[in-house]
């Protein structure tokens, strides 16, 4: 008999439904579904909210000390113009 595979989000949809039937508490859930109470009332509140369950993405909205437009461009186009500029090329130790 082959193991039963599920999805986390599978799993998450069950933990909701379970949560929502009120036989259980949150810790009992918890401890069955191997996930701390932090992350129980962030479902909850994901759920309850209707933000979905899927994981959300952890990249920043902005990048504060990111190079701007003008300045990348101008950094590439030195470097074709002067791209005799730098170490020599291909007379190293593993050219």
């Amino acid at each position: 008999m082959p193991w039963e595979q599920t999805s986390a989000m599978d799993q998450r949809e069950k933990f909701i439904t379970d949560c929502l039937s009120g036989w259980y508490s949150k810790s009992e859930l918890c401890r069955a579904y191997g996930i701390s109470r932090p992350t129980a009332y962030k479902w909850i509140k994901r759920y309850h909210e209707s933000k979905g369950l899927e994981e959300l993405s952890r990249a920043p909205y902005h990048h504060p000390n990111q190079t701007s437009e003008e300045i990348g461009e101008m950094i590439v186009q030195t470097k074709l113009y002067r791209q005799s500029w730098g170490p020599q090329k291909g007379s190293g130790l593993f050219a």
